[in-house]
């Protein structure tokens, strides 16, 4: 996700404990609020509400998939240090893009979080034609999501590369699945 100006794409240090990411992403709302955010807040806070879950989703998404990179590039990572020792996952399985137990189990929690974030954003989906924007981003995420789920390397790579008869297939079925409303 490219990152607009002036927003930082990744925190100034290491950050230890979970809670810390969950800060530095919400210090980041601001920039990444659609400019009608104040308005939706004023009229439906649980609606606006929704959309910051929605951009936080994105957000822990992005940052499991540029782990690899921001590794590479000796950027602070994205994800808890104190997860990442919980799990085992050391500087080796970025260095040779190990997928074994560990990296599986922190892919799982990042996928679980991010799902969880979505189902609470899922409303924002109801109305047909107002919805439609966020029904198309739930399910791009989901379909990355479900990839990392069954190829853990996806995560490494920085998301899926699809060939061009790919994008037709998913585009076809995430069209299909905006506008009949189905999951």
């Amino acid at each position: 996700m490219p990152s607009p100006a002036g927003a930082p794409q990744s925190p100034p240090q290491a950050l230890d404990q979970f809670p810390d990411l969950m800060t530095f992403y919400r210090s980041r709302l601001p920039q990444l609020r659609p400019l009608n955010h104040a308005k939706i807040q004023t009229n439906d806070p649980a609606r606006a509400a929704q959309i910051d879950g929605l951009i936080i989703a994105v957000q822990l998404l992005d940052g499991l998939l540029s782990a690899h990179s921001d590794w590479a590039h000796g950027v602070p990572l994205r994800i808890a240090m104190t997860e990442l020792s919980e799990y085992k996952v050391t500087d080796e399985h970025f260095r040779r893009e190990i997928v074994d137990f560990a990296w599986r189990r922190l892919c799982e929690r990042y996928v679980k979080r991010t799902r969880d974030l979505l189902q609470a954003s899922a409303v924002l989906g109801k109305p047909w034609l107002s919805g439609m924007r966020y029904r198309f981003a739930i399910t791009r995420i989901e379909q990355i999501l479900r990839a990392i789920q069954v190829d853990p390397t996806v995560a490494y790579r920085g998301g899926i590369q699809p060939r061009w008869t790919d994008r037709l297939m998913a585009g076809l079925r995430i069209g299909w699945r905006t506008l009949t409303g189905r999951r």
